[in-house]
């Protein structure tokens, strides 16, 4: 009995495909939200990777000013609330300032 050799109905063709360059970068902001960008070369990659240092510096500064402060029951107390935008707008932090203090 005779078997067909399986790999001669092989098209050479598709052993030469090259697997195109995807990677997801995803970070998560100061607020807790998760974000997720596609880059599909490695210029794209580069260049989201420097756009996400900026939100990493500032959330690592955000970080630093709020560890001052004291938490209760997850919130700042609101006797806190303007020396701590006072802190983030003197870093040029305004947006973050009004978002986490509403």
């Amino acid at each position: 009995m005779h078997q067909e050799n399986p790999i001669l109905n092989f098209a050479a063709s598709k052993m030469n495909n090259n697997v195109r360059f995807n990677v997801t970068v995803q970070y998560i902001d100061v607020s807790g939200y998760s974000h997720s960008i596609v880059c599909k070369s490695r210029k794209a990659l580069k260049n989201a990777s420097e756009f996400l240092s900026i939100f990493k510096h500032e959330s690592k500064t955000v970080k630093q000013i709020l560890q001052e402060y004291p938490v209760k029951l997850g919130k700042f107390p609101k006797k806190f609330h303007n020396d701590i935008k006072k802190d983030l707008e003197a870093k040029g932090l305004i947006s973050v300032a009004n978002y986490l203090l509403m």
